[in-house]
């Protein structure tokens, strides 16, 4: 996806649910790409904690605007019932989807 992505800031439609939060994508800054303002608030908002997953699907790109729709993944299974060792129990061992 970050091919997708332009390399100047514009604002971004984040939805998740029925709810919307306007963020802003700051650009490209060397090899990284981020959301520079907003995204506490969704954070915040959707009461995210450490394990929880996020799917982003990129749904419109251009130079003036970026909508992406998110789902949640809750992380919130009982630790017994998760092998220690598994990718994505820590944020020293996350899962990184290519």
């Amino acid at each position: 996806m970050n091919k997708e992505l332009p390399s100047a800031g514009v604002p971004v439609v984040l939805t998740c649910g029925r709810k919307k939060w306007n963020l802003f994508y700051g650009g490209a800054r060397s090899a990284y790409k981020f959301i520079s303002t907003g995204w506490r608030k969704f954070v915040d908002d959707n009461n995210l904690k450490e394990g929880d997953g996020l799917v982003f699907e990129l749904s419109q790109c251009s130079t003036s605007k970026i909508e992406f729709r998110a789902q949640i993944l809750r992380g919130d299974f009982p630790a017994e019932l998760i092998p220690e060792d598994v990718e994505g129990t820590n944020s020293d061992n996350p899962i990184i989807l290519g």
